[in-house]
């Protein structure tokens, strides 16, 4: 046996191992919010206040989605790069601050209404999340995917404090808002991204806030479909249909609990890849992929008839007909974005922004038309149309770029 064998084993095992831990922990924070939370809330709050409590969970998951994970992924991006500072993001989440106010200000005046919650409480809320999502990166830099196992745990922990807390505080927002600091507790303790100096300035700050920049501005544009149901939907067919939407789709969201983790361990490994990615390891990615993709559609169809029955009996039977298409839609936009993390190992962090702006281009112009049109019907075939062109369009442009890859090799 040669010596490489050995520790290619070794990696596969570390690979392995580190796609158990993470996806652990995602399952339990994602199962919690499913099987739990929203449930809970859905019983005190009925369908149309939770429908129009999902138009601000979904501004806040929209901004920590797009803010909190680009400059996660700008930070993971820029280590392969040189060493990065705390007090360069640290100055970026001051600024995503300002941003989410801003945000809840205009999210309030397009709603017209809160949900029965604080302005305030749901500022602060979009704010918490959105830095708790930059927060993980503590443990994807050093690979220490135990310390991101229970970093989900304790925010899954302050959930369900905030549940026992509801007859106290009556609100939906405390419950969320005790997770996210319970997870940012975890994370200062034990971590080291929030330690001094807070917000020293390094010599690549321009350098590494571009780099955020351009990912959030990409992840937005791109994660903007993920929230449709719960930010456009009300505003065409009402509350009650985006809460339907929700809890049809809610299984193929859980397909998140692969992608997620899979995305994470990916992005870890390929930092400290030094190999050269070709065009038939591409191609062995996107079959694999593609198979995924069916293996879950399945599985996640099967799937929300048994949730929805067990956990939302009496609306089973008005959205039991929107399993197969709501799933497979939210299959291949987490496949599409999978795709992406590999893509940008190898392809400049504008190809991110260029699909970014593609797929918002074809959103506006088939999705929301779709909506309006045929309400729930619309937004299931316009997203599942959207998302499996994104993922088609991800992959042609991997190949383009490993084409200019080639060819500046050779000159």
């Amino acid at each position: 046996m040669t010596e490489k064998q050995p520790k290619a084993k070794s990696g596969l095992r570390r690979f392995a191992g580190d796609m158990v831990y993470s996806l652990a922990g995602l399952m339990i924070l994602n199962m919690t919010l499913s099987f739990v939370v929203y449930p809970f809330l859905r019983s005190r709050m009925g369908a149309e206040g939770s429908g129009k409590m999902l138009f601000f969970t979904a501004i806040m998951g929209l901004m920590a989605s797009a803010v909190g994970s680009g400059i996660n992924y700008g930070r993971m991006k820029a280590s392969t790069r040189h060493e990065t500072k705390n007090g360069d993001y640290n100055r970026f989440l001051v600024f995503t601050a300002l941003l989410c106010a801003i945000v809840t200000v205009v999210a309030i005046c397009v709603k017209k209404d809160t949900a029965g919650a604080l302005p305030i409480s749901i500022g602060v809320l979009i704010f918490v999340t959105t830095v708790r999502y930059y927060a993980d990166v503590e443990y994807r830099l050093s690979l220490n995917y135990r310390g991101f196992f229970f970093y989900y745990l304790f925010i899954a922990v302050g959930y369900a404090i905030g549940m026992a807390l509801y007859g106290i505080s009556h609100s939906w927002v405390s419950i969320f808002i005790l997770g996210e600091v319970f997870g940012l507790l975890f994370v200062t303790i034990t971590g080291s991204i929030f330690k001094k100096p807070f917000f020293k300035k390094s010599q690549f700050f321009r350098e590494d806030a571009k780099t955020c920049v351009s990912l959030s501005s990409a992840y937005l544009l791109s994660d903007f479909v993920t929230y449709t149901d719960r930010v456009v939907l009300p505003m065409t067919a009402g509350d009650a249909a985006s809460y339907y939407f929700f809890i049809a789709s809610t299984v193929g969201k859980m397909s998140s609990l692969i992608s997620t983790p899979l995305n994470g361990v990916i992005t870890g490994h390929l930092a400290r890849y030094q190999g050269k990615i070709t065009k038939k390891m591409l191609t062995g990615v996107f079959a694999a992929l593609s198979a995924l993709a069916v293996i879950l559609i399945a599985g996640t169809t099967l799937g929300s008839h048994i949730y929805v029955y067990l956990f939302y009996r009496e609306d089973y039977n008005v959205v039991k007909n929107l399993f197969l298409l709501a799933n497979a839609g939210q299959v291949f936009f987490f496949m599409s974005n999978t795709m992406m993390t590999v893509v940008l190992r190898f392809a400049p962090e504008r190809y991110q922004l260029i699909m970014g702006v593609i797929y918002a281009v074809l959103f506006f112009a088939a999705v929301v038309p779709a909506m309006y049109l045929y309400k729930i019907w619309g937004a299931v075939w316009g997203l599942l149309a959207v998302n499996v062109v994104k993922f088609l369009l991800i992959t042609m442009l991997g190949f383009l770029a490993l084409s200019k890859n080639e060819r500046k090799e050779r000159v």
